[in-house]
């Protein structure tokens, strides 16, 4: 499974997906990119999973028809203490998050 941190969030996240190839934003060239463009350069690359902190990001672009599906993480920061507790959440939602589908964690 192909999964991309958004560059919001602390790098140590990609070590939550052991079993996965997982990078950010900017390990795969794309750090500054406005949301659009980057989410129609995820969708090229043929990228799985896409996980981000921005809340409003669902609100303001197109995510029905995406070839990847998104999880949204809800927290207090984005400081790698406050999301170690996602780490679970995050992993076994990635296993079965389709295609288009936004999911929010927690729930």
């Amino acid at each position: 499974m192909k999964i991309i941190i958004d560059e919001c969030l602390p790098k140590r996240v990609t070590n939550f997906f052991k079993n996965d190839e997982a990078w950010t934003v900017p390990q795969i060239g794309l750090g500054g990119y406005k949301d659009s463009a980057l989410l129609d350069e995820l969708d090229k690359r043929n990228i799985d999973i896409f996980i981000t902190i921005d809340g409003n990001i669902e609100h303001q672009q197109q995510f029905k028809n995406r070839r990847f599906g998104t999880i949204v993480i809800r927290s207090v920061s984005n400081r790698f203490s406050d999301l170690k507790q996602f780490e679970d959440a995050l992993t076994e939602t990635a296993k079965s998050l389709q295609a288009g589908v936004i999911v929010h964690i927690p729930i």
